[in-house]
């Protein structure tokens, strides 16, 4: 399977298309070859228009009836060599920002996280894999003081500069500040910054046998264990073809919120109603549990809301 790119523009502006899905059968070696080794975009008109930071991805689940062993061990070595290409990239500077200069400098077109992804091999046999979409959702439990720390900082930031200061994210910004210093929390209330990825992630939920005289140790599955993992590049496994969902084209309108019946269990309200400012762009709503998105130019939004538990 082969999933449409996304251009800068759309990135920046968080302008999310619905994403096609390409499916093949049987790739060819030279097709797998070609995920494997699609670390870098060297075509200069595809460089300005696509983003590198959104890659061309390759969910898959590639069958070898045999050799397993031999597999295994060329899968280690292009994993190791991987790490080791990771390990460089760190050891150029500590500052994130600073290294991806230096690095795109030397390789324009590098897509640093393809190039150090992980290759997966399972080495039991499989009973089934679904593949599926993501958004992934991050919320960090903030303290007051943190939040006015993390504003504060953002605030200087803005004016720092007049010519290009923006007056409505100034007074957004004054207005958590002021949140946060006369409307303390009520009891069972706490502050949580969220992040929410523009863009999906594949992933794939992986049913594999359990080894005979393996222990269960707790996994609700009487004869497999069962994973989650993201699946920006093919899977390999070896032994029988396993029951296979592919993946479907994703749209927008049919982002899903969060499963888990916990964060399900919690009211979220935000902040300031309206808050919009850059890193800080959308909010949970109550009861849909999804983001409400803003205009903006990062990948990822954030918000701050009061959670509370409903009951």
């Amino acid at each position: 399977m082969t999933v449409s790119t996304v251009s800068r523009t759309e990135e920046r502006l968080k302008q999310v298309k619905p994403i096609r899905v390409s499916v093949k059968d049987d790739a060819s070696v030279e097709e797998i070859i070609q995920a494997l080794t699609d670390i870098c975009v060297d075509d200069i008109e595809s460089l300005s228009h696509d983003s590198t930071k959104v890659t061309t991805k390759y969910p898959g689940l590639i069958i070898v009836p045999e050799r397993a062993d031999l597999l295994e061990s060329l899968i280690t070595s292009i994993n190791e060599a991987k790490n080791d290409f990771a390990a460089a990239m760190r050891r150029i500077d500590n500052k994130k920002n600073v290294r991806f200069d230096k690095v795109h400098k030397k390789l324009p077109g590098l897509v640093a996280m393809h190039s150090t992804r992980n290759v997966l091999f399972i080495k039991s046999q499989l009973k089934k894999v679904t593949f599926s979409w993501r958004l992934n959702r991050n919320q960090e439990v903030k303290t007051a003081e943190q939040l006015v720390s993390l504003l504060e900082r953002r605030r200087a930031s803005e004016v720092k500069n007049v010519a290009t200061t923006n007056l409505n994210v100034v007074s957004n910004i004054d207005k958590a500040l002021h949140r946060l210093e006369f409307h303390p929390l009520k009891q069972g209330e706490s502050y949580r910054l969220c992040r929410t990825n523009s863009f999906p992630v594949p992933i794939a939920h992986i049913f594999a046998f359990r080894p005979e005289g393996q222990e269960r140790n707790g996994n609700k599955y009487a004869e497999t264990d069962y994973s989650v993992v993201k699946a920006s590049l093919p899977i390999f496994a070896a032994g029988n073809i396993p029951q296979l969902k592919t993946l479907s084209d994703w749209a927008p309108e049919n982002s899903q919120g969060p499963s888990n019946q916990r964060k399900l269990s919690l009211k979220y309200t935000e902040l300031v109603p309206g808050l919009s400012w850059a890193f800080s762009l959308s909010a949970p709503k109550i009861k849909e549990q999804q983001c409400n998105g803003f205009p903006q130019p990062a990948r990822k939004s954030m918000s701050v809301s009061i959670v509370s538990a409903s009951g």
